[in-house]
């Protein structure tokens, strides 16, 4: 019977660890958006998937986290990506993901 729970345990411990590794949270999405905000000011332009894709990492690091440290840093950092990325000529508040007519 104990190496039976012991299995088991050992694949909760497993299936903990891998959740926690893989699953973003807001502080994450916000150290992402930290690293690739000087990227975007520097670029002279962004596709529309790429721009879709930083707004897709926004929209998930706007859920407050309660401290109200990272939430200052997460509002200046989310400013910024946003700023940069209207200033490259794309509309965040507006996805087209999805929107438009496919080529003939």
């Amino acid at each position: 019977m104990k190496p039976r729970s012991f299995l088991f345990a050992s694949i909760a411990v497993v299936g903990a660890l891998i959740a926690a590794i893989f699953v973003s949270t807001p502080r994450q999405d916000v150290a992402v958006l930290d690293r690739l905000a000087p990227r975007i000011e520097r670029a002279q332009t962004l596709a529309p998937e790429t721009r879709d894709a930083i707004m897709r990492v926004v929209d998930r690091a706007r859920a407050s986290t309660g401290d109200p440290r990272h939430d200052v840093r997460r509002t200046a950092t989310i400013e910024r990506v946003t700023e940069a990325i209207k200033a490259r000529g794309g509309a965040p508040e507006l996805s087209s993901v999805g929107q438009g007519q496919r080529p003939k």
